[in-house]
């Protein structure tokens, strides 16, 4: 049987330039995909122009100012991002499933993203199956929804602004206050007004970004209040934002229920605005498109009923 022209361009495509094609996308710059590609520059540029030769078509707008995908790169994108789902799950569709069921799950998680009821039932799910591993992975919010995009993660949590391809679930909620430490010249003052941290260097999470891509109500609390435009510091956990804000780096958020200790010891002290606090919500992510192991869907089964829990009501408060 004769290669149709489809076949032949199958045939003869580099499958490599695909995935040049979505780093260089996702980092929105040529240097930046070459250096997370460990390639030099003029290799990335080539491989972009050797599949726009391939496809017929220019896929980035690179003219001076300007780096915006064209339509038919959109397309190619997002058949991109299917057929790199479906070869990170490969491995995981050979497994065979059976009454003792066994494989691996990943979880990609922000920091501190805390549900008892989800501890308990993490615990009841390896004593029914324990052949079962997992690994848990701590990244930004941008890295742990893109790891669920890429179907790299069998399950994600993550604040933010999640993609409406992906399935979300609450998780918990956190209410957020702000904090100096003890070397700051307002620590220990009472009624300090908003209008007194205008100008204060800040200690910021790198997704809390005045105007950026997950911009949520902690960020708008900065906003509105303007303060947090001098960002001093940047940390992607909340460990070591708290750490800089006690060594007197800059005012910052945090999570009210895990500042207790810290405030009784006179490390922290609480800043307005002392009311309406912001709550931050965390979701549990996946993506419908991935092929899952059977541990993949048991754990997800197993899961899917957990409430979500709300930090900082009285009842749970401590």
């Amino acid at each position: 049987m004769p290669i149709n022209r489809l076949e032949r361009f199958a045939h003869n495509l580099d499958w490599n330039l695909l995935r040049t094609f979505v780093v260089v996308v996702e980092e929105g710059s040529i240097t930046r995909a070459a250096n997370r590609l460990l390639l030099q520059q003029p290799a990335v540029s080539m491989a972009l122009k050797r599949l726009e030769q391939s496809v017929g078509h220019r896929l980035i707008d690179r003219s001076p100012g300007r780096f915006e995908l064209t339509e038919a790169g959109e397309r190619l994108h997002d058949l991109c991002h299917d057929i790199f789902t479906a070869i990170v799950r490969l491995p995981e569709a050979m497994e065979t499933s059976g009454e003792d069921i066994a494989g691996h799950i990943t979880i990609h998680s922000v920091s501190h993203a805390m549900n008892p009821a989800w501890d308990r039932a993490i615990a009841d799910f390896f004593r029914l199956h324990p052949r079962v591993t997992v690994g848990v992975t701590v990244e930004t919010t941008t890295d742990v929804i893109r790891s669920v995009e890429r179907g790299v993660a069998t399950l994600g949590l993550s604040d933010g602004i999640i993609p409406p391809e992906l399935e979300k679930t609450p998780f918990c909620t956190e209410r957020y206050a702000l904090f100096c430490g003890r070397g700051h010249r307002l620590f220990g003052v009472p009624d300090v007004r908003l209008e007194d941290l205008r100008g204060e260097p800040y200690v910021s999470f790198l997704a809390d970004v005045l105007g950026g891509p997950h911009m949520g109500p902690v960020t708008a609390v900065r906003a509105i209040g303007s303060f947090g435009q001098q960002v001093r510091a940047l940390a992607f956990n909340v460990e070591e934002v708290l750490r800089l804000v006690v060594a007197n780096a800059g005012i910052g958020m945090l999570p009210l229920h895990l500042t207790g200790p810290a405030v009784a010891a006179g490390d922290l002290w609480q800043l307005p605005p002392y009311d309406a606090l912001p709550v931050a919500e965390t979701f549990r992510i996946t993506n419908p498109g991935s092929t899952l192991n059977p541990a993949e869907r048991a754990f997800l089964a197993h899961m899917a009923d957990v409430p979500a829990w709300h930090w900082g009501e009285p009842h749970q408060s401590g």
